[in-house]
């Protein structure tokens, strides 16, 4: 079944839903950058986050990010998923590096 044909996503425990940001075509003085330069874009911003989960002696711990956040990303890792036609990245909330303000 195609994830298309629901309405919402939301993940579970301490996951969290990322949309990359989208890399500069160009530099700020109109220099076309390489597609290289895309795969090194490690920022996103949270769409959504599970509640949280309970720690080794048993309390809850809440998720530390907020919707709307811009976060740093680790170079590899999170699964890959695709939803209405856009692509977003669930990882749990321990493998989020940095909140970018």
């Amino acid at each position: 079944m195609a994830l298309n044909n629901f309405k919402k996503i939301t993940p579970l425990l301490n996951r969290v839903m990322i949309k990359r940001v989208e890399a500069p075509k160009q530099s700020a003085g109109g220099i076309l950058l390489p597609e290289t330069k895309e795969k090194d874009m490690q920022i996103g911003e949270v769409i959504s986050h599970g509640p949280g989960s309970y720690d080794e002696h048993g309390k809850f711990v809440e998720v530390l990010v907020k919707e709307g956040q811009k976060v740093l990303l680790p170079p590899y890792g999170g699964t890959e998923i695709e939803f209405k036609e856009e692509k977003f990245s669930l990882y749990k909330d321990s493998e989020i590096l940095a909140i970018l303000e």
